[in-house]
């Protein structure tokens, strides 16, 4: 039997009479468990799952999905499973169903933390690029375990080219996967020198000796050359999630590194320097050693035309926050912290690692979305901060219901239209005996939507880095008609990898005006483009 669970547009007191006497009063998010009808459920079964990404691998319109964790634990822990689950690849078989693909890059066992497709090399097919969290030199095998367990701590990040939907681990002559590099977690994929190649930024976490976060540079042919220190980045980056945008508006990206909370901006001559004018905003207090910064994301929330900062935290009391973006000043982006303005003021009584910045109900208004829920028997309710509108010159957002224990979370949970029917579904993945990983598909009351996707020429042929903004229609450019702001990405929040487009909620629009900036200055406008469509843009 399916459940269907609901995320209301206002507080209200949790009660099942309420919800049936108020259906038709209030504007609802929806989702249903499509797990076991997608074929997942016995596959994923036992899976203590870290990371995962969607992505359309073999190029048939649908995003596929990819699914790793940690296998390193013993054999009781991954009930019903008899052992560690390795790691799990599907494809997308329309008709809400999956199909669980053996070969590679599936059946490896590791300690995965994070993924994301990308195409690194512009041939029209997504690559794979999974972080591994591997153990540091030095320590010996215990005797004790089974290979699974013992080989999966000693697994560094891996690479996999995609060569007409078959994949070939190419991890060792890369260059991408340095062994230097152990306790990996996001990974950031950008085109920091506009060369028209996509880069990747590793992030490494703290726990390990002298942490170093790595740039590795695309020199084309899938080789990658670390170019942390040429770049003016400092080698003691270390971070757990990571949101990547253009802030100081010169066409290339800066970038954010949750846990250590240090923004990096881009500089002449493809060089960064952290901006330290503001360290002290971002800094984080701890309330004990478990109590950190994690995932981060980059979204216009109150549709001004920059993008705002949203961070999410690894603590069991998550005092999650929100900066907006007030401009550029001196080459510097401005924020200022509204968390308790904006509605997100109390503490969360459970982790929220992962957090995204999407439309869930299309009205218009982007949406807060973090990888803590609850359960009610077999039925997830994520948290998810809706979006109302704006207040007294803020936007302003409501949790589906008073934020109080018993919680659940979950390290990461992806969105992504799963069934292209223009709603954004989740994938959240779990780590704990006694729940499991879910697919939640997003049946909220249609409204309608647009998705831009950005095929690049000059730039990277993915369109990462692109700038979308959607405007009234017939008001292009005009002061209060920006209905949207978006800059394409993949990677961000948390060790989760999202389709690198654009979606947008146009609340009861049904055409719209676009402009496309591409990262070179140059821009692209289409006018009245209708409603509910995946539109494919190509660089001229």
């Amino acid at each position: 039997m399916q459940h269907a669970h609901w995320i209301s547009r206002s507080l209200f007191v949790c009660l099942p009479f309420f919800l049936a006497a108020n259906l038709g009063a209030q504007s609802l998010i929806r989702f249903t468990d499509a797990t076991k009808s997608a074929g997942l459920s016995e596959p994923l079964a036992g899976l203590m799952g870290h990371g995962g990404a969607w992505g359309d691998f073999d190029g048939d319109g649908r995003i596929d999905l990819f699914v790793g964790g940690f296998c390193d634990r013993p054999n009781a822990e991954y009930l019903p499973a008899k052992g560690p689950v390795p790691y799990r690849f599907f494809r997308n078989l329309g008709g809400g169903r999956f199909e669980w693909i053996k070969g590679a890059p599936a059946e490896i066992f590791s300690r995965t933390s994070g993924a994301v497709f990308a195409d690194l090399d512009n041939d029209g097919t997504l690559d794979l690029y999974v972080a591994n969290n591997a153990k540091m030199p030095g320590k010996a095998k215990p005797k004790n375990e089974i290979e699974p367990q013992a080989s999966s701590k000693f697994r560094h990040n891996q690479l996999f080219r995609n060569s007409g939907g078959k994949f070939t681990d190419i991890s060792a002559s890369s260059g991408a996967c340095p062994e230097s590099l152990f306790t990996a977690r996001n990974i950031g994929v950008f085109d920091y020198d506009n060369d028209g190649l996509l880069d990747l930024f590793v992030v490494e976490d703290k726990f390990t000796p002298k942490p170093r976060s790595v740039l590795l540079r695309n020199l084309g042919g899938m080789k990658f050359k670390d170019v942390t220190v040429e770049v003016g980045l400092p080698e003691d980056i270390f971070g757990l999630g990571l949101a990547v945008a253009d802030l100081n508006g010169d066409g290339r990206p800066d970038f954010f590194v949750g846990d250590s909370n240090r923004i990096f901006l881009s500089q002449p001559g493809n060089r960064y320097r952290e901006s330290l004018e503001l360290r002290e905003l971002f800094a984080w207090k701890p309330l004990h050693r478990e109590d950190w910064a994690c995932g981060a994301a980059f979204g216009d929330l109150n549709r001004d035309g920059r993008l705002d900062l949203v961070l999410s935290i690894h603590c069991e009391t998550a005092r999650n926050k929100v900066f907006l973006n007030d401009g550029v000043k001196d080459g510097v982006p401005q924020f200022r912290d509204v968390t308790k303005e904006v509605g997100l003021g109390d503490a969360v009584p459970v982790k929220c690692p992962h957090v995204e910045i999407q439309d869930f109900d299309n009205d218009g208004w982007p949406d807060i979305c973090l990888s803590a829920a609850w359960r009610d028997g077999d039925i997830i309710t994520p948290l998810i901060f809706r979006n109302t509108g704006m207040k007294d010159g803020l936007p302003r957002f409501v949790p589906p219901r008073p934020v109080r224990a018993p919680m659940v979370y979950f390290p990461c949970g992806p969105s992504g239209d799963f069934d292209n029917d223009g709603r954004l579904d989740l994938f959240l993945i779990n780590w704990f005996a006694g729940n499991h990983s879910r697919l939640l598909r997003n049946e909220s009351e249609p409204r309608p939507w647009l998705q831009v996707r950005v095929t690049g020429k000059q730039m990277n042929r993915m369109g990462i880095g692109a700038q979308v903004r959607l405007f009234a229609a017939g008001q292009l450019g005009k002061t209060g008609a920006l209905l949207g702001f978006q800059e394409i990405g993949t990677g961000y929040g948390y060790a989760s990898g999202q389709p690198a487009l654009a979606h947008f909620g146009l609340g009861t629009a049904t055409k719209v005006d676009i402009e496309i900036r591409f990262p070179n200055g140059k821009t692209l406008q289409r006018i009245g483009v209708t409603a509910d469509q995946l539109l494919n843009i190509s660089e001229q």
